[in-house]
């Protein structure tokens, strides 16, 4: 695996990744949009899933869902 450009930088926030156009402008709102989805899911009581990985370049998105299993892996238990 290579490093992402912006894995290759040290100490930088969001924005100033952005402004350096190392980050793609569109991640914040995919990460703001996984993340409202998270809270409204949390408030109405059906959150099923503890994370989201996505890739903008290729399109694709992966949930981890809140599992005995899953959960046992984070926290490095056994089930």
């Amino acid at each position: 695996m290579k490093p992402k450009p912006e894995e290759l930088t040290n100490n930088l926030f969001c924005g100033e990744m952005a402004v350096l156009n190392v980050q793609s402008e569109s991640v914040n709102v995919r990460v703001a949009a996984e993340a409202a989805d998270f809270l409204y899911r949390m408030a109405a009581g059906n959150l099923k899933r503890f994370a989201t990985y996505f890739d903008l370049e290729s399109g694709t998105a992966r949930s981890v869902y809140i599992t005995q299993p899953s959960m046992c892996a984070v926290l490095n238990s056994k089930a």
